[in-house]
């Protein structure tokens, strides 16, 4: 339909007229866009498909990328939570205060919404059905209290605006609810369908189109971003998911205004000014691809590094130390306890490992704020997730002002950085 459909809302104040946004469906469309769009496309798509080339098949890193992404996605959302207080709430499964145990579990929910739309995105040749999606919803809200049944469609009118905004006052308003699972089922066949588009462009069409249809009562967002990583699987499967949200929330406003234009959208389908509005979320996203490179290559050496440090302790393969320094390459802070559970020693085996990895600057000894229990933390792993806002900063000053910064350049000023605010 591509224009405005007349609803009224019931108020306290009585009933008062307001318009939802109906878009037109996208099965089959190719949005034209311009040669500079393009160039900028092609060439992030081109760093996304190359990527796994240039990674160490260092466990931790995917493990990292994949926590960074569901933090940055949570974030986003105002959901602001650190890699230290989820790694507590894995191995410490200490009771902290409510508000921080909710994102920490969302987060953690955004971190396996992730993987399971990567996992949803590598069955190439079966189609994406709103069953899929569906999942990846249940997914994000698994274990989180919630007032409505995940993985279900929304039944209700929504809108995106300040807290307890109505329809009248919202920034956008989304389609009515009787719409939303037709919408659904063309995405999902755009999604699916084997054709030309740059995979890319495809991602950036259906993240555009699922916003505009916002299909849930809550986690669009998140959701959202997962299927651009889906998108992306199909065509690259061998390419981990970079950590897109985490660009994406040091340009939050950026990205919200890409959306815009196409939410606003009234014309015909083939216009090309709905192309070119299309075109405004598709540099963005290509941007925002292009600095989360950069921060995955980035990561990828300061992981690479740190993983050099510890082959250099000359730890014997089997001992305790080993082991320990195993498990905390994808559970960088965690306590006495789990390091048992999770490597099968005993408390004073662990003790005397982890002892040995404090002494050689591997792992420093800290206790949780909240309970006072002792906790060991591996820093570079910590460091590379709850300080990315300033390497990413970095990122997107190089991108802007059009120069690349080597990894071991950005890694510099990253540290220089952090020094210098501590």
């Amino acid at each position: 339909m591509g224009g405005y459909l007349d609803r009224t809302y019931h108020g306290p104040l009585g009933e008062a007229p307001y318009h939802a946004y109906m878009p037109h469906g996208i099965v089959g469309w190719n949005p034209a866009m311009g040669q500079q769009a393009t160039a900028r496309v092609k060439a992030a798509g081109d760093r996304i498909a190359t990527m796994a080339a240039r990674l160490p098949p260092h466990r931790s890193l995917q493990w990292c990328l994949n926590r960074a992404e569901g933090i940055a996605s949570s974030d986003v959302e105002g959901i602001s939570t650190t890699l230290r207080s989820l790694s507590l709430l894995e191995s410490l499964r200490a009771e902290h205060d409510l508000e921080r145990n909710r994102r920490d579990t969302q987060a953690l929910g955004a971190a396996r919404l992730t993987a399971r739309a990567t996992d949803i995105g590598r069955r190439a040749d079966t189609p994406i059905t709103a069953a899929d999606l569906r999942e990846m919803h249940l997914r994000l809200f698994d274990a989180s209290s919630v007032p409505f049944e995940p993985g279900r469609l929304r039944s209700d009118d929504i809108w995106v605006g300040a807290p307890g905004a109505t329809p009248l006052e919202a920034l956008y308003v989304a389609p009515p609810a009787e719409h939303v699972g037709p919408l659904v089922d063309d995405l999902m066949e755009f999604v699916s369908a084997h054709d030309l588009l740059h995979p890319l462009l495809k991602a950036a069409v259906a993240h555009l189109q699922f916003e505009t249809i916002h299909p849930f009562p809550d986690g669009n967002g998140r959701v959202g971003r997962a299927l651009i990583h889906c998108v992306l699987q199909r065509n690259w499967p061998e390419t981990p998911p970079i950590p897109l949200s985490a660009a994406i929330a040091e340009h939050k406003q950026a990205y919200y205004q890409s959306l815009r234009p196409y939410q606003t959208y009234t014309g015909d389908p083939e216009s090309p000014i709905r192309a070119a509005c299309a075109e405004v979320a598709a540099v963005y996203i290509a941007d925002a691809a292009e600095v989360a490179c950069d921060y995955t290559e980035a990561t990828a050496r300061a992981v690479a590094d740190m993983h050099a440090e510890w082959d250099g302790l000359n730890l014997r393969p089997h001992s305790a130390a080993a082991a320990v320094l195993e498990v905390m390459a994808t559970m960088p802070a965690a306590g006495v306890e789990h390091l048992c559970a999770t490597t099968g020693r005993s408390p004073n085996a662990v003790r005397r490992g982890l002892r040995r990895l404090v002494a050689a600057g591997a792992v420093s000894e800290t206790r949780d704020e909240h309970t006072g229990r002792r906790v060991f933390e591996v820093s570079e792993l910590l460091q590379i997730v709850d300080h990315r806002q300033k390497l990413l900063t970095r990122c997107w000053q190089a991108r802007q002002g059009g120069f690349r910064l080597s990894p071991a350049e950005l890694l510099t000023e990253w540290r220089h950085d952090i020094t210098a605010t501590a």
